[in-house]
């Protein structure tokens, strides 16, 4: 091991910004679809090494059209979802009627009837008592509206249909916050989930919308979360600058990953340094997979120049899943670099 794991106490100081100049690592080991098939245990082996400063846990989330446990309704789609058999994972709509609003909503996944959902969760914790522990699950809002009601199909609703898609949010958030106090139970540090709110130009949608349909909803998750003595972590690709401080206003904690080529690093920290932490993502999209292993290695040196304040409030993750087309040596140079610099030598 290059270094041992900071301890949570470390990472709650980096988090909440009170003066530490190191630099915590997570989500660096995050192999994309197809990475794992190719490379398998060199990926173990290259990373062998390279510490793990935040564990993550997961609980037994609802399926998308079949159940995970012996309750037949908790999943995502209901009895009257068209079958998705030859259609891609966009083109799915579980809920393609609002007048079967009701009926999908009394099938509505219940976590509380789910025995054993947060198992992995708690043996996380007794297993790695001294390490900051993340309850994770994907898909939070945005992402679970326009999974159950098709992408093209959410974007209108925002505006043709927003008492109806105000339901179904609802119950969203519902579900979410049980899982919250679940996870809280457990004795995790913090929360962390995804909303992809931006393309690599702009909002999924705009300011406004977000601001009316989805900022109530995240306002309520993070004052949970803080009530229960937790973080809330959120991944969003793409360009979500336009929102981002409206995020920090009712509370978010931690943003990744600030993805490249969509915003300016620099002027991200000018315009929100200070007031939230930032875990940036290392470029997964040309970086990585065309560099040479110099310049990664540089790529995270310009990020590390950009995002480290001596208050703390920067951690260092990949962008997103690694690709296939990655080569190993630059998978280790990111890593083996992502270290040196994490701890606190710059």
């Amino acid at each position: 091991m290059i270094r041992e794991p900071y301890t949570k106490d470390v990472v709650r100081g980096v988090v909440e910004r009170r003066g530490s100049d190191v630099v915590p690592l997570t989500f660096h080991k995050w192999w994309g679809q197809g990475t794992w098939d190719k490379y398998g245990t060199q990926l173990l082996d290259i990373g062998a090494d390279i510490p793990e400063d935040v564990r993550v846990a997961t609980y037994t989330v609802p399926g998308a059209y079949e159940s995970p446990t012996s309750d037949p309704d908790y999943r995502w789609a209901f009895s009257g979802s068209p079958s998705p058999e030859g259609t891609s994972l966009d083109a799915r709509i579980q809920l393609p009627d609002w007048r079967d609003l009701d009926a999908y909503l009394a099938e509505f996944p219940k976590i509380d009837r789910q025995v054993g959902a947060f198992d992995a969760a708690r043996a996380m914790v007794r297993s790695h008592p001294n390490q900051y522990v993340l309850g994770h699950w994907w898909y939070c809002f945005y992402e679970r509206l326009w999974a159950i009601r098709g992408m093209q199909n959410v974007l209108l609703d925002f505006i043709e249909h927003p008492a109806e898609l105000k339901r179904l949010s609802q119950a969203i958030l519902d579900h979410h916050v049980k899982v919250i106090r679940e996870f809280a139970a457990a004795g995790v540090d913090g929360i962390f989930t995804s909303d992809d709110l931006g393309s690599q130009r702009a909002l999924m949608m705009s300011p406004a919308v977000f601001r009316r349909a989805l900022k109530p909803l995240y306002a309520e998750l993070f004052a949970e979360c803080h009530s229960l003595g937790l973080h809330f972590w959120l991944h969003a690709c793409g360009n979500i600058q336009a929102i981002l401080g409206d995020l920090i206003d009712i509370g978010l904690d931690v943003i990744h990953p600030i993805q490249a080529h969509t915003m300016d690093y620099q002027e991200v920290v000018d315009r929100f340094g200070g007031r939230i932490t930032f875990l940036v993502g290392l470029d997964v999209q040309h970086l990585l997979p065309e560099g040479t292993a110099g310049e990664v290695r540089a790529g995270v040196q310009e990020i590390a120049r950009v995002f480290r304040r001596p208050e703390g409030g920067f951690m260092l993750a990949a962008g997103n899943g690694i690709m296939p087309e990655t080569p190993l040596g630059n998978i280790r140079a990111f890593l083996e670099e992502a270290t040196r610099l994490s701890a606190g030598s710059g």
